[in-house]
This record gives C-alpha cells, structure tokens and sequence, in this order.
C-alpha cells in the first residue's frame, strides 16, 4: 500500500517541480548552499554567480576585446540592489529597467582614455549563456526578525525572477496566491519580490501567474496554443505519460527562452502599475510578429486581432509597439495609431504614456501630413477622418516600415476613409483591433481590407472562462411611454413586497413623494425613482457604481435631477453642450436646447467655468475610483472605450443595436472584487422577446440578430436562465447535507457534522460547505435585484430561499467562531449583509466573526455562550490555542512544546471516552494554565527569574536531555545555567541593527556554538553534528523573536 504523504506539499507538487526545472536545465542549489551564496538571510542575490556572469562580458575597443574592470563589475552588482525607500513598485521599475538594458559603466582604456560600456545583466538573445538556478525553502529575514520561506526561487545570473509557492492537490491554489500577496507587503520581504518578474501559485491540477503587485483577482492561467507541443514537453521532462496541469504549465511559463521572452516583451509599468501579458496578449502579439515577418503562409503582412472588450486589448497595442521596437530585424518602425472618435484617441494616447511611450497626437489634416513627413516621430495618434485632407493634398509616404494600429477597426474600414487612408500610406502594415464581434455582413469585407484574421479570435466565452471578464445578465424593466396608474401601482406593491414593517412605511413616505412627480413626468420619474431604489439596494452594498444611457441630453439632465431629488444618491449628467455633436440634433426642440444650455450655465460652469474637458475627468475619475458620485448619466459619451470596473450596472433607456449596443453594455463586464456578473437593466426595449440567450442573435427585433451566435456565445444571461442556475446552487448547498442522517433541529448535530477524527477531512467539509454558500448567495444577490427574476421565481419560493440563506450564513458564522476561521468571503460580506438585512430580518444580521486573543477571557466567555453544545466550546479553545502556540514556537520554545503535548494528550483522552463534559473542562483548564503562563514543567532554580533564558532552556532542555544516560536536578540546573550563558552570549552582541550585520551574526554562532561543544564534552554527550546545527538554527530563531 503507498503511503499517504505521497499526497502532501512536497512530493507531490513542490519536489515534482525540481525535478522536472532540473530536466529542463535549471541546477538545483540545497537550501544551505543558497543561504551560504546569499552571506544572509536579508539579501536574496546571489553575488558570486552575479559576478561570475557578469566577468565572462568584454567590451570592444580600437579591435580589441577587452574584460570589464572589477570596479565596474562590483558597481554593477551594488547598483541593482535599487532601494524600497521610494516604494515597492519604484524600486521594482528601476530593477527591470537595468535588467532589460543593462548598466552603462565607464572603463579606463588601455591607451589613457575613458569611455562607457552596456553591462549586461541577462543575455537575452541566447539562453544558454545565462546561469539558470532553482532553489528552494528560500527563507528571507523580514524586518521584525522572523522569516518568510517561498517555497521554490529561480534564479538567472544570480538575481531571483520567479517566485512560486506550492500547494498540495487538496489545497485551493488561491492559498498560494495569498501567500505570494502577502510577502511583497513593506512588512515581510519586499526585497524579494523588488527583483521578482513571475509569481506562480500552483496545486497539481491548477497553476496561476502574474507579476508583483497584482491583485488578487487578476492572477491568471495560462492556456497553450500548441497544446501538443506542451503536452510531449511536459513528458518527456518528467519522464511520465500522465502528465498534471502543472507540469504542462512549469514548460509553458518556465522554459528558458519561453520565460525570457515573457519579461523582455511582455512586462509594462502602467501609471506605476506593474503588469505581465495575459496568454491571449502574448499569443496575439508573436502571431502579428510571424504575420508582419511573413512566416504564417497568408501572403501578407497585415490581419485582424479580435480580443474581446475589457481584455486588454489596448495594452496588447502598447506590447505590440513595444515588441517591434525591439526586434533587431525590423529597422526604425514608425506607428500610426488610428481611432475613429477623439475620445477613444486621447484613451489610447493616455495608455501609451502612462507604460512610457510618448505619442505625437495630430488634430489637423496638415499636422497629421507634418508628423508623417517628420520621420523622428515613432508614434502618432489620429482620428481616421484626418487622412482625408492628407489625402486631398497628394501627400504619399511609401515607406514600408510603418505599421497602422487601427483600434475598432469594424467601425472605420467602410467607405472613403479607409481608401483615403491607404492613398497616404500604401506600403504600410495594416493591423486592426476589434474588441466586439464582426457582423455577418462584414467578415469578409473586414478581412479582405485589413487581411486574414492572426491567430485565434479571443470570444466573450473565452474571457469569461478565463475570469478576465464577467458575464452579462440582462434584466427588462421595460417602461411604456405611457405610465398608468395601476402601473405605478403594481410597482409600488414589487418595491415594498419583501420589505419589514419599518422598512415599508419608510418607502411609504419616500414614495408620497414620489407621487406628485410622477403625475407629471410620470415616465422619467418612475424610471428616476427605479434607478434609485435598485442603485440603493442592489449596487450601493457592494461598492458598485452605474451607468445610465439616455436617449437624449435633455432626458439626461432630467434623470440627473429627478434622481438627486429623492436624495441619498449622487448622480451627475456628462453631455456634450448644445454646440457639439451627440447625434440628437434633428429631435432636440428650443426647450431642450435651453435645458442644456442652462445646465452649463448653472451646474457646470461654476466650478469648472467652460473647462468642460475638467468636467468630463472629474466625472470619470470618481466612477473609476471616487466618492463623490455614485451614477454617471450619458447620451453618447463614456458609451465606447471607458473602462471603469467598478461599474455594476448598466441602466438603459434608449435604443441601440449591434456594435453600439454591444460596446455599451461592455461597460459593465469589467471584473471588480464582488462581482460575479454585469448587470443590464432595459427600460427601452432593446431585446423585445427576449427569454433565452439564443433570442438576442435569432429574433429580427433584437439589437444583436446580425451576429453569428456562435461569437457571443455564453456572454448575455437572461433572468429566466438565472432562476434555473438559483435552483441548482440551493440544490447544492442542501445535497452536502443528503446523505448524512442527524437532528436537524439541533445545532449541535449542524456542529458535529464539520468535525471528523480526521481534521482535515472536518476541514474540507467546511471548504466545500463555505464554497457552496457562496454560489448559493451570489445567485440570491441577483435576485433581490432583479424584478423580472423575483416574479419569475414567485413570492412563496422566494421566502423558502431567504429563509435557508439565513440559516447558513448564521451556521457559517458559527462554524467561523468554533474553527477561528476567517473564509474569503470579503467579496460578498456587505452585499449579503444588505440582502438579509432589507429582505428577511427586522434586525441587523451580523455574519462577520472576528477571532478573539485567548488572553481576552471575557470576550471569548462572551462567544462561548453563544456556541452550542460542549464539543463545539471545546474545539473553540482549542483553535485558538493552536494559533496562539503557533505564533509563539520561537518565543517560548518550552510553552510551544508542553502545551502541544497537553493538546494532543487531551484530544487522544477524548476519542477513547467520548466524554463531552470532560474534554471542555481540561480544554478549559488549558486556556486557564496558558494566561497564567503555567507549562505544568519547573524550570531550574538558577533561571526561574529569567524570562529571556528560559526561553533559551526551551530550545536546549529537550535535546540534551536525550543523549544523557541519567538526567537528573543537577543536570537540570547545569542545563539552566547554560541557558543563562547563551542568553548573555547572544545580549552582549545584540545590538540595534544586529540582525542585518553578517559579521554579528558570525560571532554569534561561533560563541553558541562553543558552548554548546563545551557543556557536550564536559557531560560526555555524542551530539551528532547535524543536531548541533538545527540546535543553533533554532537558538538563533529564539534569539530573533525576543532580541
């Protein structure tokens, strides 16, 4: 029979990874090596490999090769180490960028004189003459004296560029994750993670990456365009036909020139952002690489690149220009980036330079012939129509190095405009971007004017899938234009029908008046008056912000009005002033002409004055991430290319179809923490008979009935749909409990059901039940806000769902208090409070559980009465014992080992007695002996006063004591009086600084050491020399925590 640790951490993902990096051509350094390379463990370099790397460069001068100075080679080394006072990302920045282009160092020459030479760090163009290492359990000091151990480093010339962190197949990867978040924190090893390029978090069957600084919600996974090619590598390199989701991953991200490529190419620094290609970014750009040299077969250096919305795809531009400004083969490129509005120009314009680049923007015809005939200028940015006047002035550039980057390129290939464009520049590359479908009339059109489609189109379904983009589900509120009273009326009963007494004669009085309005405007106020509640309810909770499109500017200001009015909610109306264009001329009349006008007047030109360009950014700026809106209100603008991913919702009320419906409703598919879709809520009409996803592309009234349905697959979501994925997330929730027969109607039996002999069999029930919830909530989130799905479902079944999430989330929490448990449900937390707040309880729900110290005893009483059944008490204490001991191993040594001891003696006295009563109150007595401190051991006469030597004893005692033939009181106090003598070795040299100074701590260790010879030799004791060396890696932890 196998054993069972072949299912742990190590074997089974953190040593498999070693071998097969070994297989690919990484040398493994053991951990102690890798420590003695580093001098200590605050510095992560390795300064000798660095050094040897950096001696094998030779500069070339007057027809001579010549070695760089060891002045240059040391500088180079010091200089790397860029320091954190300026901030992580700064320091990070400074890294890449020396990596990248190497250090300029000036070198006396042979004949006198002196001149600067490029010293590289990496050899980019071949891998082989690098240094490739891997090592692993690599433990950095952080600045509090304890340690943070990645648990797998690789190294390149001695400088640490991946870190990854491992995880067993029972273990979520996003633990890993974490844990990579959590040591870039100033608090642990910044320094680490300054010169780390890829951080990988990865289990057996799942792997994710991103680059320091990326949040959470933005790790990805990466997905192989030639996935044979993966596959036979992934095999022969560990030597197994069955090969894991990470073994196919370590050769897609890890092999050496694959992983060169990814940090030469495919790192940017967006508005001090760090930020690396997702798989669909680095695929589309090498694919346009093969296309612009010619070596895909199509016969042409040009092509389309469909990556849908919210995927990146003007920072699949920025790596584009980046990528051909690189290659050596490709000589002096120029760009022309081409956008067919001037908001999308100034959005892209804004994108290049917040990664660096600097784009010459032209607003003119004439400057847009200037810049074009200035062939300094690398990058232009322009709108499409510009090329007209150029074209009228019988300006031709011939030349065939400069690549036109066409962003919606759908939008501005028809007509004049593209043959225009083609008249000025004839011999240019042509790349468009779409970021939506091409209509079924346009494919062939579209790809015949740009060429063939490079690599493969990245769909709706495939960012979804990725979690690069949520879902969209679509919600019809459709509002006729003539409101009658029942209707009002019917609305009026939907609004108060899940509410509490309180809560209902609260809306009574909101609603009273409401209703002098609504006799008026009764459409725009009913619509204002929903915008509001659902924005209160359903947005507000999560942090959310929306989006109104309105059919005209006039109906925008008076949503914005109508909205504010009823208070509580900031809405602002962003429209062109009557002047501009927003396709509304022919139906504005003399009234809505002066309602705009007298907007400006009154609401925006006294703070901005007629700076309406300030407007606009204050606008944006506080959806995208301020306080001081809530709701943006448009007729046209913010429709295409703004990205706020924030927005939760999107309220429409006006009509639009295809690629301008599917741009707008993009708005909202943006992944923000908390959201699991984008919700679109139609008062107009847009699908008129709209129940299933497949009637938006089947039905001629549908604003997407002229895609194929194959492209937008997977993407919408109706109400209807939802009502079927709510039931099944229920079903879920109740089938962990199915086949378990217990006393529901006791808490108790709920209690014992999580806790098994086996603790992390208890564990993963907790996982899947918390998992389960968490669908089972989120379903119920959308619910609550959607009017159609809550009809759909029916009032009595709605009471059934509210009810059981009720009861789980308090078993949630309960189970969160007993296990001291804190679940990542942040993201949920105060969307769920709301819901059960508004729709089930008439008093606050509290569901979030902070742990408790153990040495609060009155706060943990106070949570112990409200814990069912005396096992359930019991497993309380003893978590947080457990954590308590945990996080004092190092401190008290002797208080970590007797009380683990006690625990476990506990827990084994309890499963052979099952006695509830008995194992609550030795539990208790526990927790008693810890606050007063008491280890049930006497330490030495000579010590008992002597908190810091004790400590020392800790660590000593246990060990001595084994290789003695008879340890007796006399042994004790001479173990004792060694302690004192280690804790004074260790006072005497601890200065303020003494954790960073390498010669201290080589005192340090040689004195212990010494003493620890001295006192085995004097009592005859064989310490193996292995155990002399954990015993002083364990006196110097001690050491750390107290001094």
């Amino acid at each position: 029979m196998p054993e069972h640790t072949i299912f742990n951490e190590r074997p089974e993902s953190q040593d498999r990874a070693i071998r097969q990096l070994q297989a690919m051509g990484y040398q493994y350094i053991p951990r102690a090596e890798a420590e003695q390379k580093r001098g200590r463990l605050s510095n992560v370099l390795f300064p000798d490999v660095m050094r040897e790397f950096l001696s094998s460069q030779s500069f070339y001068y007057r027809e001579k090769m010549t070695p760089f100075s060891e002045r240059s080679i040391g500088a180079a080394i010091r200089d790397l180490d860029f320091p954190l006072v300026s901030g992580l990302m700064t320091a990070s920045k400074n890294i890449y960028d020396s990596l990248l282009y190497g250090k300029s160092c000036e070198e006396e020459l042979f004949d006198g004189g002196r001149q600067s030479f490029d010293l590289s760090y990496i050899n980019w163009d071949e891998p082989d003459k690098n240094i490739w290492q891997v090592t692993d359990e690599f433990s950095v000091e952080r600045i509090n004296g304890k340690y943070a151990r990645p648990d797998i480093v690789i190294l390149i010339n001695g400088i640490p560029v991946v870190v990854i962190e491992c995880k067993k197949s029972s273990v979520d990867v996003e633990e890993g994750v974490k844990q990579n978040i959590r040591n870039w924190k100033p608090e642990f090893i910044p320094q680490l993670f300054k010169f780390v390029q890829i951080v990988v978090a990865m289990n057996p069957n799942e792997v994710k990456y991103a680059t320091t600084g990326t949040p959470q919600e933005f790790y990805c996974k990466w997905v192989e365009e030639d996935k044979k090619w993966q596959e036979e590598a992934a095999k022969r390199y560990t030597g197994e036909s069955l090969v894991t989701e990470q073994d196919k991953a370590i050769v897609s991200l890890l092999s050496k020139e694959r992983l060169l490529k990814l940090i030469r190419y495919y790192i940017l620094y967006d508005n001090n952002v760090k930020k690396i290609a997702r798989y669909q970014q680095f695929f589309g750009v090498e694919n346009t690489m093969y296309r612009i040299k010619g070596e895909d077969d199509k016969n042409t250096r040009s092509g389309v690149i469909w990556h849908t919305q919210g995927s990146g795809k003007s920072l699949t531009m920025v790596m584009l220009v980046k990528r051909i400004i690189a290659d050596k083969e490709i000589k002096n490129p120029r760009f022309v980036l081409v956008c067919d509005r001037i908001n999308l120009v100034k959005q892209l314009k804004d994108n290049f330079i917040h990664t660096g680049l600097n784009p010459a923007h032209a607003t003119t015809g004439k400057g847009l012939v200037s810049l074009l005939q200035n062939r300094g200028e690398t990058i232009i940015t322009t709108t499409i129509n510009k090329f007209e006047n150029a074209a009228r002035s019988r300006t031709k550039i011939k030349d065939d190095n400069i690549f036109l980057l066409v962003d919606e390129s759908h939008r501005s290939h028809t007509g004049e405009f593209h043959n225009m464009m083609n008249e000025v520049l004839p011999n240019a590359v042509k790349i468009g971007f779409t970021g939506t479908p091409l209509l079924r009339k346009d494919k062939n059109n579209t790809y015949k004017k740009f060429g063939p489609l490079i690599g493969k189109a990245y769909k709706f379904e495939d960012g979804i899938r990725d979690k690069v983009i949520v879902p969209l589900v679509y919600e019809g509120r459709i509002i006729p234009q003539e409101v009658s009273n029942e209707k009002i009326d019917d609305y009026l009963k939907y609004i108060l029908e899940p509410l509490n007494e309180d809560q209902r004669e609260d809306m009574r009085r909101k609603w009273s008046r409401f209703v002098p309005l609504a006799q008026t405007r009764q459409r725009i106020d009913m619509i204002a008056f929903d915008i509001h509640e659902h924005f209160v309810t359903y947005c507000k909770p999560r942090g959310f912000k929306a989006m109104v499109a309105a059919s005209s500017r006039a109906t925008a200001i008076d949503l914005q009005h109508a909205i504010n009015q009823i208070g509580g909610v900031k809405a602002a109306a962003l429209i062109c002033p009557e002047n501009v264009s927003e396709n509304d001329e022919q139906t504005l009349t003399t009234q809505d002409k002066r309602k705009i006008r007298d907007f400006f007047k009154n609401e925006v030109e006294p703070r901005f004055g007629q700076n309406y360009d300030d407007y606009e950014e204050f606008v944006k700026n506080n959806i995208i991430d301020g306080e001081d809106l809530d709701i943006v209100i448009v007729k046209d603008m913010l429709l295409t290319g703004f990205d706020a991913p924030r927005l939760g919702v999107l309220y429409v009320d006006k009509p639009m179809k295809e690629h301008t419906l599917l741009q707008a409703i993009a708005r909202v598919n943006r992944i923000y923490p908390g959201k699991s879709f984008g919700l679109i809520v139609d008062y107009w009409g847009l699908f008129a008979n709209l129940s299933t996803a497949m009637d938006l592309y089947s039905d001629d009234e549908s604003g997407l009935s002229g895609y194929d349905s194959s492209d937008l697959s997977d993407s919408i979501f109706t109400a209807n749909e939802q009502k079927e994925a709510l039931k099944k997330s229920h079903s879920e929730l109740w089938a962990i409990f199915s086949n378990v027969d217990f006393d529901k109607e006791n808490p108790r039996a709920w209690h014992a059901f999580f806790e098994d002999e086996d603790a992390d069999t208890g564990k993963e029930r907790r996982k899947l039940f918390y998992q389960k919830l968490s669908d089972f909530s989120k379903h119920m989130e959308l619910a609550m806000g959607s009017y159609s799905l809550y009809s759909s479902i029916g009032f009595e079944q709605m009471q059934i769902y509210k009810k059981d999430l009720l009861f789980f989330q308090k078993l949630r929490a309960s189970l969160m208090k007993i296990y001291a448990e804190k679940v990542d449900f942040s993201k949920y937390e105060d969307g769920i409070r709301s819901l059960l707040n508004n729709f089930i309880a008439s008093e606050p729900v509290e569901i979030i559980v902070e742990p408790v110290p153990i040495h609060d005893k009155t706060a943990m009483d106070k949570q112990l009465k409200e814990i069912d059944g005396t096992k359930s008490k019991a497993a309380y204490i003893r978590t947080r014992l457990v954590s308590e001991l945990e996080s004092r191993r190092y401190e008290d040594p002797m208080l970590y080992r007797k009380f683990s001891e006690r625990i476990k003696a506990t827990l084994e006295e309890y499963r052979k007695s099952r006695d509830e009563n008995a194992y609550f109150a030795q539990m208790q007595k526990l927790a008693d002996d810890f606050r007063e401190g008491f280890t049930g051991h006497t330490y030495p006469a000579n010590i008992d006063t002597d908190n810091d030597a004790k400590a020392f004893y800790g660590v000593v005692s246990e060990v001595l004591a084994k290789y003695h033939p008879s340890p007796d009181d006399i042994f004790e106090e001479e173990m004792g009086t060694l302690s004192s003598n280690i804790n004074k070795a260790v006072r005497d040299l601890a200065r303020v600084d003494w954790r960073f100074n390498t010669s201290i701590h080589k005192k340090m260790n040689q004195a212990l050491d010494d003493l620890i010879w001295d006192f085995s030799e004097e009592h005859g004791l064989d310490l193996p020399v292995e155990q002399i060396d954990l015993l002083l890696e364990n006196i110097m932890k001690t050491a750390m925590s107290r001094y």
